[in-house]
């Protein structure tokens, strides 16, 4: 019995190490110069088109569409609000959806700037209405909004944990 139970913890042990290594080595950093200046961590990817104001974005073989956007911050929106009223109605406008807004609280960063989490969850259309919850953090800071935006429709909390890993500099 014992022997069994080695013989499955050493099994279990190296299914772990195949299945973790990848994901290891193949994280990846973005840096943005600023103002202001910032980084966020991902599993890495083929880098995709960008839209006005986004200064990156990139696609994961792992159903992650992750875009960063900096701009200036919109009049008359509070960072709490933001999501809601200045996200949602492009992501409606540019997807042809409908977005039901979910979570939108306060965090702080590991760097412990003061941020707001906030997920949508909407249908995508030309894919046969494939469930999606976008995932985002949201910052004001020196003037500007900065936005870590996931879009999965696989691998949740891996995408909550790319957003939430923007670090300022």
């Amino acid at each position: 019995m014992r022997k069994n139970l080695v013989c499955l913890g050493l099994i279990l042990a190296l299914t772990l190490g195949i299945v973790m290594v990848p994901v290891l080595v193949s994280a990846a950093e973005y840096s943005f110069a600023g103002p202001p200046a910032f980084s966020i961590t991902y599993p890495g990817g083929d880098e995709k088109e960008k839209t006005a104001d986004m200064v990156w974005a990139v696609i994961t073989g792992a159903g992650l569409h992750i875009e960063v956007s900096v701009g200036p911050i919109p009049a008359g929106i509070e960072l709490k609000d933001y999501a809601e009223k200045a996200y949602k109605p492009g992501l409606e406008s540019s997807q042809g959806a409908k977005a039901k807004m979910g979570d939108n609280k306060e965090i702080t960063l590991s760097d412990g700037t003061k941020a707001y989490y906030s997920e949508m969850n909407w249908n995508h259309a030309p894919s046969g209405g494939t469930p999606i919850t976008t995932m985002m953090v949201t910052v004001y800071k020196d003037g500007k909004y900065v936005n870590i935006a996931d879009h999965p429709w696989d691998n949740y909390g891996v995408a909550e944990k790319i957003v939430k890993s923007l670090k300022f500099k």
